[in-house]
């Protein structure tokens, strides 16, 4: 199920998913960019740091079993987080661009109703 929200100043329309977010499960690794793109701005920096400590890290550690480690423990945290974006991605967009101004194309729909519930808005 997806929902409309509509940028009244430019008269923009998204659409967004109402559920779990495949694109942040498995994009958001790639140095957040997909983030970026829903103008989860804190979010993505969060990953592109993470990212950059990815690659960076590891080459300057000179023990084998060290750097091992970290890359594990930096899987996991990964992956935990795509599960996370994944689980709450989508309501953190909507309730961005709330944030932001927009507002529900059709606010009375059925549709919206149950975003707004599932999300917890009360608006």
């Amino acid at each position: 199920m997806k929902i409309e929200m509509t940028n009244p100043k430019t008269g923009e329309v998204k659409e967004i998913k109402v559920g779990w977010s495949w694109i942040l499960f498995l994009f958001s690794s790639f140095f957040g960019l997909p983030l970026f793109l829903r103008r989860l701005y804190i979010w993505g920096g969060i990953l592109l740091s993470l990212g950059i400590v990815y690659i960076i890290a590891p080459s300057m550690m000179y023990d084998e079993e060290e750097s091992l480690g970290l890359i594990i423990v930096l899987n996991l945290v990964f992956l935990g987080l795509q599960i996370w974006l994944g689980i709450k991605g989508n309501e953190m967009t909507a309730k961005n661009y709330l944030e932001l101004g927009w507002h529900f194309t059709n606010p009375n729909s059925d549709e919206v109703k149950f975003a707004k519930g599932k999300w917890g808005i009360n608006i």
